[in-house]
């Protein structure tokens, strides 16, 4: 589609709505969440709203107030008022508030007689504040404001106005140009949003965490993010009909040259299988694996599943490699097959033998994100999400808007495991867990770190306990201090319940059920119930010291005594209706 951008309003109610909802990201000047947060709270209805937040976003509008100002006077919950009414024609459009340079130019010709040469050099001296020069043009503009008919008293509010704002005063014409680009980079992504971010994504593809960072807005707008494809993938992202698919050179390993001889052997026709693939573009072994693990062929794969298909080639690389490299010299000196099959009439369907060892599901996303930089077939966590939201964790996303300082509890997967030494000596540990919505700096403290040694490796799902930290400058970081698989949390609240049987010799059926349960420390509780004569049944919670760990070893034996043994999880709807 060619677009006419002299055709195209700009007040179009789609390209506007992606500042409306802080949309932003991937446009320009627009990206920051403090812009984003701007855009939501101001709902901008044109283009000159958005020139006026772009010379408004720095830090002295922002620290000065104006900002909330110039939002409260937009939704009209602030009168719009003006000195003299002469200041209305030239501040309207910012709703009474000065905000550009040229404005400042422009009252000290309407209000006070200055010429546009004369006026300019008092926008330096304001901008540079020259103070010899400022008392000058004081005199000087409160003499022709009053000669002009404006009261002294106002001319001279009027004066200290301009000096205030000149602090930040920035340039219209910059800040229209910034916007112009803005709306038009918004009135792609709001109309053309796949082309939009390939186009993006095209230009990120050697950056992993902004090519995630854009997947998950994929995923909100519903856009499929594909793998990349031998027989489709271009060497950027490429743009389909609600959905991008995966550029070859964001893959780990490959680079210009490779891609473009997997191009090139494309336009003599489809790769047919993993070993037609191998005999039509020479590479290395790096490369392969690099591929497999991406997931490009996967459209090539036979009945098995695609963690099963992906191990099954990976295993298979040397003997492909070895094949290629035996025909192309077979072909050299003019022979063929036995049966004189030329590899053109090969049955390529059949060529990854179904013995093969293929991954696990978990072998599969390992490898995909080692090749991709993150996880685009699905996520380790999304077995997990019951258990997330059982244990009432915060996903990263949230936790900006979490109080500092509060006690949080975030899941995920461990990443960038780095440990170091204190002054003193001792080892502590820092890491990035990972979840579906982004990651999160965690901090364990040397005392934190020995308790949780086995605990941390990179890749392992747990789920973590601290205190959250956030500043203006940093991202959110969580001082940890528990970590737990998330198998362990999984089981949180789970708690074991024996009812003993009755007899004669019950103290010693204590004892006996008192040494298997120290026998086995864990982190299950325990609770006893007994049947009373009427009917009514009663518990009582084990000392926490005889946490158990749970096994169907110990289950056995403890029903070998007499015992009834059954597990409840309140998290899941049982054990609320213990009866006393």
């Amino acid at each position: 589609t060619e677009i006419k951008w002299s055709d195209i309003a700009l007040n179009d109610d789609k390209a506007l709505a992606v500042f409306a909802d802080g949309r932003t990201e991937a446009v320009f000047q627009f990206e920051s969440s403090g812009m984003q947060e701007i855009c939501r709270k101001l709902k901008p209805k044109g283009l000159e709203d958005l020139a006026a937040l772009n010379a408004l976003y720095r830090p002295g509008p922002l620290d000065g107030g104006m900002v909330d100002e110039f939002i409260l006077r937009h939704h009209g919950k602030k009168a719009v008022r003006y000195i003299v009414p002469e200041m209305k024609d030239i501040l309207s459009n910012t709703y009474g508030i000065i905000v550009y340079q040229e404005q400042i130019m422009q009252l000290a010709q309407k209000l006070a007689g200055y010429t546009l040469s004369e006026a300019d050099l008092m926008r330096r001296a304001m901008g540079k504040k020259k103070r010899e020069e400022m008392a000058v043009h004081e005199e000087k503009f409160i003499t022709g404001a009053v000669e002009r008919g404006i009261k002294q008293e106002k001319a001279e509010k009027i004066f200290s106005l301009m000096a205030q704002f000149s602090d930040y005063g920035f340039n219209r014409s910059h800040s229209v140009a910034y916007a112009y680009l803005a709306f038009q980079t918004a009135y792609l992504k709001a109309h053309f949003p796949e082309h939009f971010y390939a186009a993006v994504l095209s230009s990120e593809a050697q950056d992993a965490a902004k090519v995630f960072k854009y997947s998950k807005e994929l995923r909100a707008q519903k856009i499929a993010l594909l793998p990349p494809d031998v027989n489709e993938s271009n060497s950027g992202f490429t743009p389909l009909s609600g959905a991008i698919r995966y550029g070859l050179t964001a893959i780990k390993g490959l680079g210009q040259a490779i891609v473009k001889a997997i191009c090139e052997a494309r336009d003599g026709g489809p790769f047919r299988s993993f070993f037609d693939f191998a005999e039509r573009v020479e590479s290395n072994k790096r490369v392969f694996e690099s591929l497999v693990s991406a997931g490009a062929f996967d459209s090539l794969r036979d009945g098995r599943s695609v963690h099963e298909w992906r191990g099954a080639l990976f295993n298979s690389i040397d003997v492909a490699l070895s094949q290629a490299q035996r025909s192309k010299r077979e072909r050299a000196v003019g022979q063929s097959g036995l049966f004189g099959g030329m590899p053109e009439e090969i049955d390529f369907t059949k060529e990854i033998s179904p013995t093969l060892k293929g991954w696990t599901p978990t072998e599969m996303l390992a490898a995909e994100k080692a090749a991709l930089g993150f996880y685009i077939s699905g996520h380790p966590l999304e077995r997990y999400l019951e258990v997330l939201q059982n244990v009432k964790a915060v996903s990263s996303s949230e936790l900006p808007n979490v109080t500092t300082g509060t006690r949080v509890t975030s899941g995920g997967i461990i990443t960038d495991l780095q440990t170091r030494t204190t002054k003193k000596g001792d080892k502590f540990a820092l890491l990035r867990l990972e979840d579906e919505a982004g990651g999160t700096k965690c901090v364990l403290w040397p005392e934190v770190y020995r308790k949780h040694t086995a605990l941390l490796q990179n890749d392992l799902a747990v789920v973590i306990i601290g205190r959250l930290e956030l500043s203006e400058d940093n991202p959110p970081t969580i001082i940890v201090d528990q970590v737990q698989s998330i198998d362990a949390a999984s089981r949180s609240g789970e708690f074991l319940v024996l009812r003993t049987p009755q007899g004669d010799d019950f103290p010693t059926l204590c004892d006996e059920i008192l040494g298997l349960l120290s026998s086995n420390p864990g982190d299950c509780d325990v609770t006893f119930e007994a049947l009373i004569d009427n009917g009514t049944i009663v518990r009582v919670r084990a000392n926490p010291a005889l946490r158990v760990k749970r096994s169907s070893e110990l289950e056995e034996a403890l029903k070998k005594l007499g015992c009834r043994v059954s597990v409840e999880n309140p998290a899941n709807g049982n054990g609320n209706g213990a009866r006393v």
